[in-house]
This record gives C-alpha cells, sequence and structure tokens, in this order.
C-alpha cells in the first residue's frame, strides 16, 4: 500500500489515505476492523466490488453473516463478523446503509463509529480501514461520500481511543478526489489544530448568526476558526469547552450589536477577551460592529470595523482586512 496523504490529529492519531488493495494488507498495516458497505442482507460477491475481491481470495462475507458475532442493524445498520483467519485483518464491521427519504442517507455513515464505540470497551479497536463506501455498486454521490467519511473519520479520532484510520483505494479517480479532500483538511488540521489552538475566537449573540456563517465561510478555510455551534459537541461540557477554546485562541473576533451587548453569555467571554487585551494588548481583540447599540465604556474604547447595520459587504470587507494581515 502506498501513502498518499496524512491529516495528524495528535502525535498518536491520525488519518491517512493509501493506495492499494484492502484484500492484500500487508503485516506492516495490520488492521484491528475492515469496514465494508453492502446492500441490505445482500453479499453477493459481484466481480466489481470488495465483498468480491475478498471471496476471490478464499474470505466469504456471506458465510460471515450467517454467525454475526454482534448484529446493530436495527440500531445502526451496522453487524460485526466473529473473528476470522485473514491475513491481517481480525474482524469486519458490515454496513448496511438504506436510503431514507425523510434523512439525509450520507449521516448514517456517523452509524458506523457509533457502532465500534459500543464494543470497544470489550474489543480492542486501533486501527480501522474501509474504502470510500457506498460508491460502487450502491452508487452514491462520489463528493458527498467523500465530505461525509472524512470529516466523521476526523471527528471520531477527536473523540474515541481509535488511533488510526485508513481509507484505502484502488482506483486512480478516488484517489485523486480523495486527495483533494485531504489537502482542504490540512489546513485546519496544522499544528495549531494539534495543540488545540485557534487563530480567531468568534464571540457573538446567535441573533447574528447570519453574519457569522460570513465570516466562518471567509476565513474557515484559511484559519482555525473556534465557533460554538459548529466546535461544541451535544454532551459536552459547555462552559469547560468555552473557556478552553479562550484560553487557547490567539485572537478574538468580536461582533457587536445590541443583542451582543444584553447577554450575559457574550458579555462573559468580552470580559475574557478585555482581559487578554490588558495583558497582551495590540490586536489582540478585533472588534465588528454589526449593529447599532448603546455599547458599554469597556466594549466602546477599541477601534471597531464598522459594518453597522448588518452591511454584508462591510462584512466581507473585514474577512478580507482579516487575511490580508493575517496569513
Amino acid at each position: 500500500m502506498q501513502l498518499i496523504s496524512e491529516v495528524k490529529i495528535s502525535e498518536k492519531k491520525s488519518l491517512q489515505l493509501f493506495k492499494g488493495d484492502l484484500t492484500s494488507i500487508p503485516d506492516e498495516h495490520k488492521i484491528d476492523f475492515l469496514v465494508l458497505s453492502a446492500f441490505p442482507d445482500n453479499y453477493a460477491p459481484i466481480t466489481t466490488s470488495l465483498i468480491g475481491a475478498l471471496h476471490r481470495k478464499g474470505l466469504s462475507v456471506d458465510m460471515l453473516s450467517q454467525n454475526k458475532e454482534i448484529d446493530l442493524r436495527a440500531y445502526s445498520h451496522c453487524w460485526i463478523s466473529r473473528k476470522f483467519k485473514y491475513p491481517n485483518i481480525e474482524r469486519i464491521l458490515c454496513f448496511e446503509p438504506e436510503p431514507d427519504p425523510a434523512a439525509n442517507p450520507y449521516s448514517q455513515i456517523a452509524e458506523i463509529f457509533q457502532s465500534l464505540t459500543l464494543i470497544s470497551k470489550s474489543h480492542s479497536i486501533k486501527t480501522i480501514a474501509l474504502p470510500l463506501l457506498m460508491t460502487g455498486e450502491q452508487n452514491y454521490d462520489v463528493d458527498k461520500v467523500i465530505k461525509e467519511l472524512v470529516n466523521t473519520c476526523l471527528l471520531w479520532l477527536e473523540k474515541e481511543p481509535f488511533e488510526t484510520i485508513k481509507i484505502v483505494e484502488i482506483s486512480d479517480e478516488k484517489v485523486a478526489l480523495l486527495k483533494a479532500a485531504f489537502k482542504e483538511k490540512h489546513k485546519r488540521y496544522h499544528k495549531a489544530k494539534i495543540f488545540n489552538d485557534y487563530d480567531f475566537f468568534i464571540s457573538y449573540s446567535r441573533k447574528n448568526e447570519q453574519e457569522v456563517e460570513i465570516i466562518r465561510k471567509e476565513l474557515g478555510d484559511t484559519f482555525n476558526l473556534f465557533i460554538d455551534t459548529q466546535d461544541i459537541d451535544v454532551g459536552t461540557n459547555w462552559l469547560d469547552k468555552i473557556n478552553m477554546a479562550m484560553a487557547s485562541s490567539k485572537r478574538f473576533i468580536v461582533c457587536l450589536s445590541d443583542t451582543y451587548v444584553q447577554s450575559k453569555v457574550c458579555k462573559y467571554e468580552y470580559s475574557f477577551c478585555n482581559l487578554k487585551y490588558i495583558q497582551e494588548g495590540g490586536d489582540t481583540v478585533l472588534p465588528l460592529y454589526l449593529y447599532s447599540a448603546d455599547l458599554p465604556f469597556e466594549m466602546s474604547i477599541l477601534n471597531f470595523y464598522n459594518a453597522r447595520e448588518g452591511n454584508v459587504k462591510k462584512v466581507v470587507d473585514f474577512c478580507e482586512m482579516i487575511r490580508s494581515k493575517y496569513v
């Protein structure tokens, strides 16, 4: 297998892209789980599929399905095989997505990692390998699968004890598309990301999400931004996450408005920003004045960039100024 690209989450955790054959994994790339996708209850060894390629080498997914170790399909469209004898693969997880007109079918990819997490206490799961799922005979949109798969792999690498996830493809075309997606992720997972640093903490009122979305689109591919609606997972300690993010942010973009001034949370964030400014000075705090407000003294003493009253062009100009100054 040839390593094409890698996104490191930490010193021990990474998402890797390989060009190679998942039916012939070399010793140095031994894995705990091979993830593959199939039509529900259909494991026919089609010539062009991974199931077919494994079958030709003596590993029948159909036979494994008849003696599953764990069947989670009622919960997550996944089942897990028992251990088997095959070079450098211990088990498979078979993912059987179903079209759901009421939901985003690509979001089902997360169920793979939910399933692995469920069994992680009883099974040692450090290394996982998978192809570009759902894009063969199942014919799902390649670009949408790539986006969802790469994002989901990175999310679960951060959250869970998995150490390495290997996306392995034999197709030159798919490898090229995946390589481009990995390149984009390198912009976010640079050294600052490894040490949990943010280039900018965006402090804003939820009533101004529309303007903050412009900032995200303009700056998100260039800088590592902390935006609470994106970076705080459900079930986590919200205040702890906010405090950690502020403590590890280099600068603060403060989106001033009447609703910002009235928000206790925003006042809390601004008090931290103000303290950082007192300690470090310079351009630590960058106020963006979005909507007219009766600003308290501590919010009025810094020079601000005027984008009142929600002037989209001015918000974009502000982002261009940020990009030209800090890249």
